[in-house]
């Protein structure tokens, strides 16, 4: 994929998040060597949102930037929490499309309507459960890997792992 068409098709379709909730554009990136994966970030004071192309398929992943910092969530988690009722699903990968281009376009507008309508409380940072989401996360993880390997998984607490991480990255950054 050309280096500025994704960037341009993300801009365009993620507008909102600079024009109604003070997000801006933070950094693109493009691989030529890399099947032309590329990323568009924008951030908030609150959140960092990144939109990513990789091989063909768009994907949309969020990080808060104060609560549960270093976790990473993708958009399909965020919206199965706030929405559990819908049946809509986040993701659709065509198989086929004359243009690809189109392809892409056609992913990432339609995963900018699909952020929009599903998650404003994220969007404008009034959203405060993301401890809830890594619980769960880390439920299904467990329950998973019991499902393939017939063991108990090995346990630990993420919130503590967070935090002897943040405070290892205070303490370089002082030196």
């Amino acid at each position: 994929m050309d280096e500025y068409i994704f960037a341009e098709q993300t801009k365009k379709h993620f507008r909102y998040l600079i024009d109604d909730y003070e997000y801006s554009v933070t950094g693109q990136r493009y691989d030529p060597k890399a099947f032309g994966n590329s990323l568009v970030q924008f951030q908030s004071r609150t959140m960092d949102v990144t939109v990513a192309l990789d091989r063909g398929q768009v994907f949309v992943y969020l990080a808060p930037r104060t609560e549960s910092p270093g976790y990473q969530f993708d958009l399909r988690d965020i919206v199965g929490f706030l929405t559990p009722e819908s049946d809509e699903p986040v993701y659709i990968f065509p198989e086929e499309w004359d243009n690809y281009y189109d392809m892409v376009d056609w992913q990432v507008k339609r995963l900018a309507q699909v952020f929009r309508k599903y998650c404003k409380p994220v969007l404008a940072g009034k959203f405060s459960k993301w401890k809830e989401i890594v619980k769960i996360r880390e439920a299904k993880a467990q329950d998973k890997y019991k499902r393939l390997t017939g063991k108990e998984p090995i346990t630990i607490d993420s919130e503590e792992i967070g935090s002897e991480v943040q405070k290892e990255i205070r303490r370089r950054q002082s030196q």
